[in-house]
């Protein structure tokens, strides 16, 4: 199956994976879906336990400009450039078919969704590293 590889501080690059066994050896584990990014096309893969087994963060995930000032599920309203989360160790992106909730070979204009969002700079390679040191830092602030 055709997809693509986001891995930590690196450029999204085209893979072949066959199965589960192979998309858990890419993540480094067990798989976790983040649909919700590209809402499921495509649907990426995490790890499942990225955020507490030591994975270092790959990218965050800012607020697209089509949601800015939509409801958050607090209540308030999200605004430009809000992170909305941080995604560790390397991400899988694949398609997938919502009418037979199986995975498929992703299509030329996902890949340009994925590396439009997840390439670039080295800022933008290292934007999860800087969020979570960014947020980091903000807490050691908090509690002087």
């Amino acid at each position: 199956m055709r997809a693509v590889l986001i891995p930590v501080s690196e450029e999204p690059r085209e893979v072949e994976i066959d199965g589960l066994a192979d998309l858990q050896a890419l993540v480094g584990g067990r798989i976790e879906p983040v649909g919700w990014i590209f809402d499921n096309c495509p649907v990426l893969y995490v790890n499942d336990e990225g955020k507490i087994n030591g994975m270092l963060p790959n990218r965050a995930v800012f607020v697209p400009e089509d949601r800015v000032g939509s409801r958050k599920w607090d209540g308030g309203t999200w605004a430009a450039g809000e992170v909305i989360d941080i995604l560790f160790g390397p991400i899988v992106a694949v398609g997938f078919d919502p009418l037979t909730g199986e995975d498929r070979d992703i299509s030329d204009e996902e890949i340009q969704r994925v590396k439009e969002r997840f390439s670039g700079s080295v800022a933008a390679d290292n934007s999860g590293a800087a969020e979570y040191l960014r947020m980091y830092q903000r807490i050691v602030n908090l509690e002087k």
